[in-house]
């Protein structure tokens, strides 16, 4: 898609992280409050999905709303017939059905603020942007498709799977279109697990986090090097919450949200020196058991 050339001073950026998606929302009422507005939304994999219900016009109650209600029966089911055929573990389908009863909209050309989605062409191994026009649904449930867990998605003929294989915290496109700040707050934070992963989709699914986490601080250093400004926010949150694991996302919205606060609130300068010194996980952050 041609690049909408519209300058955007300010972008948010929301990364994937499956249910720690919830700390978004927090992340999101705190922006809100500090009035710290954006002319632009990227966003893949759960990201994607918190994108498109903000772009649509979700003020940060109710995606709060949305995510202290949402269990994993409401995003995934299992997938028998597909599994057979190698397509994936789960599917997709009840988000796609709870997306198109209650996102607003459901066209990029009809959002409130523009949105980017990533996802990540299987074929060319290559990320794909969708923004400005066409149907949203289907590009948010293929930025959300972990491969092998759910079937990719052909869009345009083309098969996709979850934006974060290629590209977890999409700066790129914000900078495309000129964005000189950026606000984002991490939900892949990877500290070393507790205890011994056993079953295939433990193992499947701490090895992708493992890759998202790698990916974000090469991304991370790279932009902060090249003098563009990052605030982003590291929420702490003393329990581990899998990628599937939707019964914590109250304890993420509130820590995502007091942290926010307590980060952003601070000049810019101050803000910046605080994520230089901050890009390790913190050692009282567990966040990983599927």
């Amino acid at each position: 898609m041609p690049v909408n050339t519209t300058a955007v001073r300010r972008a948010l950026i929301l990364c994937g992280g499956g249910a720690r998606g919830a700390v978004e929302a927090g992340f999101y009422q705190a922006i809100t409050e500090l009035d710290l507005a954006f002319d632009l939304i990227v966003g893949t994999s759960v990201g994607a999905l918190n994108g498109a219900c903000i772009a649509a016009g979700m003020s940060p109650d109710e995606l709060s709303t949305l995510w202290r209600h949402i269990r994993r029966r409401d995003v995934a089911a299992w997938n028998w017939p597909v599994l057979w055929r190698g397509g994936g573990l789960m599917t997709l389908d009840p988000l796609r059905r709870l997306l198109r009863a209650r996102l607003p909209v459901t066209r990029f050309e009809d959002l409130k603020i523009p949105l980017v989605v990533v996802t990540t062409d299987l074929q060319a191994g290559t990320p794909v942007y969708w923004h400005d026009e066409g149907d949203l649904i289907e590009p948010v449930i293929a930025s959300m498709s972990l491969p092998g867990i759910f079937p990719p998605v052909v869009i345009q003929g083309r098969a996709h799977v979850d934006g974060g294989v290629t590209n977890n915290v999409p700066f790129a496109p914000a900078l495309e279109r000129g964005a000189r700040e950026l606000l984002l707050t991490s939900c892949t934070c990877c500290t070393p697990a507790t205890r011994p992963l056993r079953s295939p989709l433990a193992i499947l699914l701490r090895s992708f986090l493992i890759s998202l986490e790698s990916k974000y601080l090469c991304e991370f250093d790279h932009h902060q090097r090249q003098g563009i400004a990052v605030r982003m926010v590291q929420p702490r949150l003393e329990r581990e919450v899998g990628l599937l694991d939707f019964a914590h996302a109250e304890a993420l919205i509130q820590s995502a949200y007091d942290q926010t606060l307590a980060d952003l609130a601070k000049p810019v300068n101050d803000t910046l020196t605080m994520v230089e010194a901050d890009m390790d996980c913190s050692s009282n952050v567990r966040c990983d058991r599927f």
